[in-house]
């Protein structure tokens, strides 16, 4: 029995492994003319859910975001609309919000802050009349992550990174075409004149790949 656990758990490494992609997390930001925006960040992790790999998932912490983030901004004045979910049984979280300026959106973070995540920084973004712009949170990530002795994010499977497997995204939607887009060799525009889409992994991001952005609209 105990061999046979062994042998079914090294075959779904392996598709886990060829699928290349196990835990997906996508933060998608839309802005409107006046400035105003809503902001989501989702955590899909159905294929790990599926497999039973719970060695390889995050801590309690990180999965229970959506609620820690809705409890700390809901009382924010000009922060609307605040929906956090929790899919527990097909590995789906997600937070989203409305903020109405970016004014807004920092002292939403400068809350978080106050809840004592060192990640989060007060200057994540700024929307212009024509101009965009979000911070390369990249370098605090990486320290967030060092700073957690034994973490599975920096250790090797079956010689694959782990932090390779995690694909970051970042979908931007602009009120109005995409003009221009710098500061990030990722960022590209979509078949949608309005939107800009940023890939990656965690790996790339710990090796220094940027997560900001600057489009002109």
């Amino acid at each position: 029995m105990r061999l046979y656990s062994s042998l079914k758990f090294i075959a779904v490494a392996i598709v886990l492994l060829l699928t290349a992609s196990c835990i997906e997390l996508e933060e998608h930001i839309v802005i409107y003319p006046d400035k105003s925006g809503d902001y989501s960040l989702s955590l899909d992790m159905g294929a790990l859910t599926k497999s039973g790999m719970d060695a390889f998932k995050p801590s309690e912490a990180i999965l229970n975001f959506p609620q820690t983030v809705e409890n700390a901004i809901k009382d924010v004045s000009g922060i609307t609309n605040i929906k956090a979910d929790s899919d527990t049984k097909n590995g789906k979280y997600s937070v989203s919000f409305h903020f109405k300026n970016h004014k807004v959106f920092k002292r939403a973070l400068m809350q978080l802050a106050g809840l004592k995540y060192g990640f989060v920084i007060p200057k994540y973004m700024k929307v212009g009349k024509h101009r965009f712009k979000k911070k390369d949170i990249g370098p605090l990530i990486k320290k967030q992550i060092e700073k957690q002795e034994d973490n599975p994010i920096t250790q090797d499977f079956m010689g694959v990174e782990v932090s390779s497997l995690i694909n970051v995204k970042t979908v931007i939607e602009t009120p109005g075409n995409v003009k221009n887009v710098k500061k990030n060799a990722r960022a590209v525009k979509t078949s949608d004149p309005e939107i800009v889409e940023i890939k990656s992994t965690l790996k790339d991001i710990l090796n220094g790949a940027s997560t900001g952005v600057v489009v002109t609209y």
